[in-house]
């Protein structure tokens, strides 16, 4: 029980310990119909009666009184699940579909993008090293099972990264000369999004190929990471669909 509390809470355990830790039914599910791996699963003794399926997997199991399984799960309101996974390790390309976030800090944006990057066929994400922890339970929750599904990248070297990439890196910015909806996005591409406040470094807007902004005819003043990103992963996704 103490090592899922470390693991919850402490990132530098989880990158040693190479593991992750997934709460509740929907992204146990995601992770067992992906095909993945588990290093162990921990039940409320209120549902027991699963342990044998998990068995016959041949996934260790552990069962906890209800009371304490409370002190496992992060969340107010447990569901009587979760699971120890190996964290899946990969390695930047340098073609398709790439998606790379630069100092977005806030958990829930960086699983947001990314649930957006699994529905729009994203090849990769590549987190540099200032983002928030891509296997924190906050981040795993606002993904909602993309994890499963999304080879991820974490604490890359964005500068050099960018600068292997064989294909055109569209940098999204708050302003520039092209608007999002006149580029070419079909292709190999990689998309450069930035945090919350200062946005991307000036390093990596020199090293892409072009420089993009999402145009609003409104009064606001700029949008979130997350929906940014969104809007311009499906303006791919549509120019794939036209040019089909």
């Amino acid at each position: 029980m103490q090592q899922v509390r470390r693991l919850l809470e402490r990132p530098r355990e989880r990158q040693q310990a190479g593991l992750a830790v997934l709460d509740g039914d929907h992204l146990v599910n995601d992770w067992l119909s992906a095909g993945r791996a588990f290093e162990r699963v921990l039940l409320a003794e209120s549902r027991a009666t699963e342990a044998a399926a998990w068995l016959t997997r041949g996934t260790a199991v552990a069962l906890l009184a209800d009371t304490c399984f409370e002190a496992v799960s992060p969340v107010a309101s447990p569901t009587g699940i979760v699971a120890l996974v190996p964290i899946p390790i990969a390695t930047p390309v340098d073609r398709g579909l790439i998606l790379a976030l630069d100092a977005v800090q806030d958990p829930g944006n960086v699983g947001t993008l990314m649930r957006m990057a699994a529905a729009a066929a994203v090849d990769q994400v590549w987190l540099g090293a200032a983002c928030a922890d891509a296997w924190s339970w906050k981040v795993l929750r606002a993904a909602q099972g993309a994890h499963a599904v999304l080879p991820i990248c974490e604490r890359v070297d964005l500068h050099a990264a960018v600068k292997r990439f064989a294909g055109r890196s569209m940098a999204l910015l708050p302003r520039a000369d092209m608007p999002l909806y006149a580029a070419d996005l079909r292709g190999d591409l990689l998309l450069l999004v930035g945090g919350e406040g200062a946005g991307l470094s000036a390093e990596l807007i020199a090293v892409a190929t072009v420089s993009l902004s999402i145009p609003m005819p409104g009064r606001a003043e700029s949008l979130n990471a997350a929906m940014a990103g969104s809007i311009a992963l499906y303006e791919r996704v549509r120019q794939d669909a036209a040019s089909a």
